[in-house]
């Protein structure tokens, strides 16, 4: 029997979303302490070669994931290339419990192959992701995703097969609304649009729905980006909070209409040497997202998942212009989702 969909009031939401902002609030500008300091004189003005000059951070890739409050420099452009393998280990149903995927799980944003492949589903998604500073405080950046399916054992005959094709794209814009340098924390505004390009309408049973890339839906997203760069330990510290709307779409036949989704991300840099000229890091990302009900619009019609993945990764830097990430993100806990292993690479490429 199909898990009972479970749903968010929109006041319940809001509520949700502040208690996210004060958590965010309380890890971000209260993770290094005030320490009292003894009078000192005032320091001497700065020098024209030093005034205006950007902080200096550690060397690090950046996260793989977690979207950085940091501008791009300005004029430049850095190209990062994400090749993921994601595997289906499970399924976490209702009550926070895994089990097998052949359960019956609320459609929400599962495809239907996944649903059907009974755990022996998995694509590789490469999105290729190019930033651009358009001014010193505006980042700029748009997503060109592929993906590549394939789906085994599926039915009582047992049949598999694979496709592949374009996924969804996004265009992506950032800008920096509070510039705390070394010093304090950096707040960024953000603001994305999903187009919905990727394959979604009734796929050709032959295929087994396995070209399926896409949602057949608009998303727009809107949000905050937080940095704060601790020297004493040393971290550097990302937080994304973001929401995102959804438009109807006939990606299961009838109208379908989407949840909301919240996502809230965060990410842990420990290079291993203060200097910019830092060669290797430690990288922790928790990524969760959670879908919250609708705003505006008809009420959903799609069963309401919640997923969290912990990301531990090694960054490594042979050069200035050419850095490298892998780690394998983990399902740790949801909810009428399912649970995956994703071996992921990360290739940043600076101009």
């Amino acid at each position: 029997m199909a898990c009972a969909p479970w749903h968010y009031h929109p006041l319940t939401a809001a509520w949700n979303l502040m208690r996210w902002a004060m958590l965010i609030a309380l890890l971000l500008f209260a993770s290094a302490p005030v320490q009292a300091q003894p009078e000192a004189p005032s320091p001497p003005a700065a020098s024209p070669e030093t005034a205006g000059a950007a902080p200096e951070f550690p060397g690090t890739t950046s996260p793989i994931i977690t979207d950085s409050a940091l501008a791009q420099a300005y004029q430049s452009c850095t190209v990062q290339i994400t090749p993921a393998m994601t595997c289906i280990g499970g399924a976490f149903n209702r009550g926070w419990q895994r089990q097998g995927v052949a359960a019956n799980l609320p459609v929400g944003h599962h495809t239907q192959q996944q649903r059907a492949a009974e755990g022996n589903y998995r694509y590789l998604q490469v999105p290729v992701e190019v930033y651009y500073g358009l001014t010193p405080r505006c980042t700029a950046s748009v997503v060109a995703p592929f993906r590549q399916n394939w789906a085994g054992q599926v039915g009582p005959t047992g049949q598999a097969d694979s496709a592949g094709g374009f996924a969804n794209p996004m265009l992506r814009l950032r800008y920096v609304l509070v510039d705390g340098g070394a010093a304090a924390a950096t707040l960024t505004g953000y603001f994305a649009v999903t187009f919905p390009l990727g394959a979604s309408l009734h796929p050709p049973p032959p295929l087994l729905s396995v070209d399926q890339t896409g949602q057949g839906a608009f998303g727009f997203t809107w949000g905050l980006n937080i940095f704060r760069y601790v020297p004493q330990v040393p971290v550097l510290l990302y937080a994304n909070l973001w929401y995102t709307n959804y438009t109807n779409s006939t990606f299961h036949g009838p109208r379908t209409y989407y949840e909301d989704q919240l996502t809230v991300n965060f990410a842990l840099e420990f290079p291993l040497t203060k200097s910019p000229e830092n060669r290797w890091a430690f990288l922790l990302e928790v990524l969760s997202t959670s879908d919250i009900g609708r705003v505006f619009g008809p009420p959903a019609n799609q069963g309401t998942s919640l997923m969290i993945n912990a990301l531990p990764a090694l960054e490594f830097l042979p050069s200035s212009w050419f850095r490298l990430a892998a780690g394998v993100p983990v399902s740790v806990l949801g909810k009428n989702a399912f649970f995956n292993y994703t071996p992921t690479l990360a290739c940043f490429i600076s101009f």
